[in-house]
């Protein structure tokens, strides 16, 4: 049984690990091929710039609200679930929807403020780019609670699989009518990638559930969760729009060559988080529920040794990348690329690796704590060193514009992962000490993958 188990285990890794690499690599082509048909300049800068309210919304809030429904939807009996289901979908949906109206309205005064270094026609465009994908924001939050009821049952697949279908539907969208239409068709295909796959899981509701359950509470329950969270992503997860308004004031294209890096080495942090991390979320939160907090910090161990690994050896293929890629760079022209575009991107991913080396381990150590409902502890270290990185942002801009913002960004990562790693290491080992007088020395113990089950 538990061989059996560790297998499954092990196949459902690797097999959300591929799908969100072929998901990842899809929505890369859409970037790629919009900047190799319109070209680094100002109207792709003005599409990536006009995405920063949506993606701000989905990274402050929706992201919290997923790693917060999770463990609370799996902690529950499928009757529970299924009373929950429709209530959540509604009552989030409707809360997003009028955020919608809200932002579509002032969006011609915080677009500009967000990219103040944009010359007018620019700074017209990105506006307009913008209502345009802030349509799919209620998508996104339809997608955040049908998701999150799939994986609190255990399913993980379908998920990444629907986000994979409407990106192949986006890729072919954008082929046939980039050239034709231009860059807004670029901005209603992402209304699309938002919007797809929340029509795709809409199944996860199910029938309505006339069983009896205090919602009241549930919503009081999920927002005392998501709140310590939410002031820590404002400035956790905010680190692009910082980037974004820097990059504004240099020349046109830069912002866009940067956000892509950014993309492509989130893109490979976040296959590793598929394929070791999620799977994880709903079984850590069972053992914290149930006190087993043994087995709790070996999971925790087995899969911090797993992403130290990935993310090493992702570094050091990144590094060998750019070490081989430079004299590769002119049979890259065929694809739109200039040599000089291909050597900036190098560059920038080469100075910023930390983030592929750290933050699949800030990711692990984050989630372990959400697992057990703490929240305030990740909240404040990410706060603290999110002020840092701000500052560190600053001060690299103006040494070495878009290579010190890497730099700086790598630095805050390695921060974030030291602090969380001795505070966990710390709550553990209380815990261990509570309910098993010998236990404290599992764990400086790094347990193997068969042990876990």
């Amino acid at each position: 049984m538990a061989r059996s188990m560790y297998r499954g285990g092990v196949y459902l890794g690797i097999s959300l690990s591929l799908l969100t690499a072929w998901q990842l690599l899809a929505s890369f082509g859409i970037q790629w091929y919009t900047i190799a048909r319109l070209g680094a300049g100002s109207q792709t800068d003005a599409l990536y710039a006009g995405s920063t309210l949506l993606q701000l919304c989905s990274a402050v809030v929706l992201d919290q609200v997923s790693v917060v429904l999770v463990p609370l939807l799996a902690a529950r009996e499928e009757h529970e679930r299924a009373a929950l289901a429709w209530p959540l979908f509604v009552g989030i949906g409707s809360l997003f929807a009028l955020v919608t109206l809200l932002l579509y309205g002032v969006a011609p005064y915080l677009v500009p403020l967000m990219a103040p270094g944009f010359s007018d026609p620019t700074a017209v465009l990105a506006v307009e780019l913008a209502r345009i994908q802030l349509l799919g924001l209620l998508g996104a939050a339809c997608f955040t609670v049908l998701s999150a009821l799939y994986q609190a049952r255990n399913r993980f697949l379908w998920p990444s699989g629907a986000v994979l279908i409407s990106t192949l539907v986006g890729c072919w969208i954008l082929m046939a009518g980039l050239e034709s239409v231009g860059v807004r068709l670029a901005a209603w295909v992402q209304v699309l990638l938002w919007c797809g796959p929340a029509l795709l899981l809409v199944r996860a509701l199910g029938p309505w559930s006339s069983a009896y359950m205090n919602h009241g509470a549930v919503f009081r329950d999920v927002w005392l969760r998501v709140r310590p969270l939410l002031l820590s992503a404002a400035f956790v997860r905010t680190g692009f729009v910082v980037d974004r308004f820097f990059t504004s004031f240099l020349a046109a294209g830069n912002l866009v060559l940067l956000d892509v890096t950014w993309r492509v080495m989130a893109a490979i942090v976040r296959i590793f988080n598929q394929g070791l991390v999620t799977p994880a979320v709903p079984t850590l939160a069972t053992l914290a529920k149930n006190g087993r907090w043994q087995e709790f910090v070996r999971l925790c161990h087995a899969r911090l040794l797993w992403m130290g690994g990935g993310g090493l050896t992702a570094s050091a293929l990144l590094i060998a990348a750019v070490t081989l890629g430079r004299s590769f760079g002119d049979n890259l022209s065929t694809f739109g690329v200039t040599v000089e575009t291909l050597g900036t991107i190098q560059t920038i991913m080469l100075a910023g690796g930390g983030l592929m080396l750290f933050g699949g381990l800030t990711h692990v150590l984050v989630n372990a704590f959400y697992a057990e409902g703490e929240t305030g502890i990740p909240a404040r270290v990410e706060i603290g060193t999110s002020l840092a990185g701000l500052a560190l942002k600053g001060v690299g801009f103006f040494m070495g514009g878009l290579i010190g913002i890497a730099v700086a960004t790598s630095i805050q990562y390695a921060l974030s992962t030291l602090l969380l790693g001795v505070l966990f290491h710390r709550r553990m080992a209380t815990r261990l000490r509570t309910n098993a007088p010998n236990a404290v020395k599992s764990l400086l113990v790094i347990e193997t993958p068969g042990q876990l089950t």
